[in-house]
């Protein structure tokens, strides 16, 4: 198995997380690091034409590969990447950034945000009388 096999075994569990780009680049650096594999967490801005998503978070990976579980959810349009990839065949989406620190998230807040909570069970049921 490759390690982008393995990655992609270990990360995509947690794309159905209901998270923005911060808290999928949070599960993504814990596992990853719990995990031993080098990565870099970035931070800046993802571009496609005229749409700019700011800020946003992503991981890069030694290797040259990028994971973003999260740029589809603000892009709109076709050839969005997804998971894990290499940038070069997404020649029109553009990630400008900075390496950030980030903390290996506790076990309970890494529990908190990888529930799969069915939100309609939070909506009030209006009652016809």
């Amino acid at each position: 198995m490759t390690q982008r096999e393995i990655i992609k075994q270990l990360l995509d569990p947690y794309d159905s997380s209901q998270t923005e780009c911060d808290g999928m680049t949070r599960i993504c650096h814990t596992v990853l690091t719990n995990h031993g594999i080098d990565h870099q967490s970035m931070f800046g801005v993802l571009t496609l034409q005229n749409q700019e998503i700011k800020p946003h978070f992503w991981i890069d990976l030694s290797s040259g590969e990028r994971i973003d579980y999260r740029a589809k959810m603000w892009l709109k349009g076709d050839n969005i990447p997804h998971g894990i990839f290499q940038p070069q065949h997404f020649p029109e989406v553009i990630y400008t950034g900075e390496p950030i620190e980030l903390d290996v998230l506790p076990p309970t807040l890494f529990e908190i945000l990888t529930l799969r909570c069915d939100w309609q069970q939070f909506q009030q049921v209006e009652t016809v009388d």
